[in-house]
C-alpha cells in the first residue's frame, strides 16, 4: 500500500519542463559566446593601435626634445599588396633615405594586423607611398600629417597625426 502512495506523490520533470530548461541554458551559453567573442576582438585590437600610437609618440618626443640635434621620424615598411609589415623603424634624420642608421630603433609589429590605409601626405594628395612621417626638431610639427587605419580580426581603428605633431587614436 505504501508503495502505491509513494509513486502517486513523487513526480519527475515533464518533457516540456526539460525542453524549457535546455532552451534557457542554450540562450545563456549563446549570449556568453557572443560576448566573449567581442571581448577577444577588443583585447586584440586595443594593444595594436596603442602600440602604433606609442611608436609615433616616441619619434615626436625625440624631435621635440631635440635628441641628437635632429628631426625624428617613423618608417612603416608595409607591403603595398598584402598591407602587412613585420616592424616599424623610428629613425633620426630628415627622411628615411637620409637617416643616420646608427640611431635606428626597430619595433617588431604583428603580421596579423592589416594596414587598411596609410596617408601621411599632409595637405597634398596621397600618392599611395606614404611610408614615413618626420617630426621637426624642437617643435615636433610635421608636414606629413594624416592617419593610419589598421584592422585586426575585422575591427578597424584609426591613429591620427595632426600638423602640430599631436598623435591620437579613434576608439
Amino acid at each position: 500500500m505504501r508503495l502505491s502512495v509513494l509513486s502517486k506523490n513523487s513526480r519527475g520533470f515533464t518533457i516540456i519542463e526539460t525542453l524549457v530548461s535546455l532552451t534557457i541554458i542554450s540562450v545563456l551559453v549563446g549570449l556568453t559566446a557572443v560576448g566573449a567573442s567581442q571581448l577577444t576582438k577588443r583585447l586584440l585590437v586595443s594593444p595594436s593601435d596603442a602600440y602604433l600610437e606609442s611608436i609615433l609618440i616616441t619619434a615626436s618626443r625625440r624631435a621635440r626634445d631635440g635628441v641628437g640635434g635632429s628631426d625624428w621620424g617613423v618608417f612603416l615598411p608595409y607591403d603595398e599588396t598584402t598591407r602587412v609589415l613585420s616592424s616599424i623603424t623610428v629613425f633620426k634624420g630628415s627622411s628615411y633615405a637620409l637617416r643616420d642608421s646608427a640611431f635606428d630603433h626597430v619595433f617588431p609589429f604583428s603580421d596579423k594586423i592589416d594596414f587598411v590605409s596609410v596617408d601621411f601626405s599632409g595637405e597634398d594628395i596621397s600618392t599611395g607611398n606614404d611610408h614615413e612621417i618626420v617630426f621637426q626638431r624642437y617643435s615636433g610639427e610635421t608636414t606629413m600629417f594624416g592617419s593610419v587605419e589598421i584592422e585586426v580580426v575585422g575591427v578597424g581603428r584609426i591613429v591620427m597625426v595632426t600638423n602640430q605633431g599631436i598623435i591620437t587614436r579613434e576608439l
